[in-house]
Formats: C-alpha cells, sequence, structure tokens
C-alpha cells in the first residue's frame, strides 16, 4: 500500500501505564504506526487510554490505521471568550446563515484564524486548539437560521491571561475561524518501555 506523510507525525514514550500524545488537527482519516519494541497497544480518540485490548501493533510490521473522517468547517462570528472556572475557559463561534457543520458534541477541534481582505487585525491569538464541543445550537436569525458551537478548554484560559497577545476582543468583521476536527493517541505496552510513532498520511495508491 503505498502512502504519503500529511503534516508532522509525533512520538508517544509508551510504558507499563498508557501514555498520551499531543492533540493533532486531523487532516486525513489514517495513521501509520511504528513502534521500537515488541508489542505495543494504541488507541485514539477525543482523549483515549490504552490499554491491552486495544489495537496491537509490533516492531515487525508498521501499522496503518483508519481513525476517522476529518471534518472542518469556516466561521465569521466568535464572542470574547469566558475564563469560565479559571481551569476551563469558553467561547462561542457562529457559522455564517445558511451554512452547516459535522460537529457534534464531545467534537475535539481546534481554531485558526483567517485574516480577511483589508482587516487590520490578525487576531492569531484566536489560534487555539485542543477544544471540546460542549455545546450545539441552532437558532433562528430573522428569515434564517445560524448554527453555533460553544467550545471549552484549558487552552481558552491560558490565552485569555497572557500578559502579551491575550484575546481581548471578539472576531473582528471579515476575520474567520477555521474549526478543523482533531485527535489524540494513546500508547500502552504492559511493561517495556519503548517508542510508538504515529505519522498521520494519506494513502496514495495500491
Amino acid at each position: 500500500m503505498a502512502f504519503q506523510g500529511v503534516g508532522t507525525g509525533f512520538n508517544i514514550t509508551a510504558t507499563s501505564s498508557a501514555a498520551a500524545g499531543v492533540c493533532m488537527p486531523l487532516k486525513t482519516q489514517y495513521v501509520r504506526v511504528v513502534t521500537g519494541i515488541a508489542t505495543a497497544h494504541v488507541a485514539f480518540g477525543t482523549n483515549p487510554t490504552a490499554a491491552a485490548t486495544d489495537t496491537v501493533v509490533t516492531n515487525q510490521q508498521p501499522e496503518i490505521i483508519s481513525i476517522q473522517q476529518p471534518h472542518s468547517a469556516v466561521f465569521t462570528e466568535a464572542t470574547i471568550p469566558s475564563n469560565g472556572d479559571g481551569v476551563t475557559g469558553f467561547t462561542t463561534i457562529t457559522l455564517a446563515q445558511g451554512y452547516g457543520h459535522q460537529f457534534t458534541l464531545g467534537s475535539l477541534v481546534g481554531l485558526t484564524v483567517q485574516t480577511g481582505t483589508g482587516s487590520t487585525q490578525d487576531q492569531t491569538y484566536w489560534n487555539l486548539s485542543n477544544l471540546i464541543v460542549t455545546n450545539v445550537q441552532t437558532l433562528n436569525r430573522g428569515n434564517n437560521y445560524v448554527n453555533k458551537l460553544t467550545l471549552s478548554g484549558a487552552s481558552i484560559v491560558a490565552r485569555r491571561a497572557a500578559a502579551a497577545g491575550g484575546i481581548n476582543t471578539a472576531l473582528t468583521t471579515g476575520n474567520t475561524l477555521v474549526a478543523r476536527s482533531a485527535f489524540k493517541a494513546s500508547a500502552y505496552t504492559g511493561g517495556v518501555e519503548g517508542t510508538v510513532y504515529i505519522q498521520p498520511v494519506q494513502i496514495s495508491g495500491g
């Protein structure tokens, strides 16, 4: 099976306790998993904890695993985030009228700002990762319906608290936010410490 890498891969140091990797944007439904130890178990999802019952990978054969279909949507409004309880913050983002999305309650997402033509603010402080969808709404606005997501995550609190570059304004007119699905991985060996390497890939041939 032929494949090509998509974006950056990452390592997980697996031990007798399940170890987690970083939150990564989901740009393809496949990942290639390689391990340098005899046997490792891997799991994928919003907040996975690998166990002995999860997918097995050996050092004799790298595996390409299907995790989930990627999806994204462009949002045109975003409220100034709240610090919430001081650990997990909240913000609400809104799609343009007449547009839909595929995010569901509990989805893991990241945000990337796109600066509009003529905008005087790049608003890169809105680039956030490791957010959870905590509410999905469809609201009537005049003669049209709009879709809203409420997102929560510790990165909102951290960015709000930043002395420089912290979030201090709502999304400027003309700028947009791309919300993209994300994933995390976890690895477990049952004893021996070793490295599991995970690389998002795109299948490119037979």
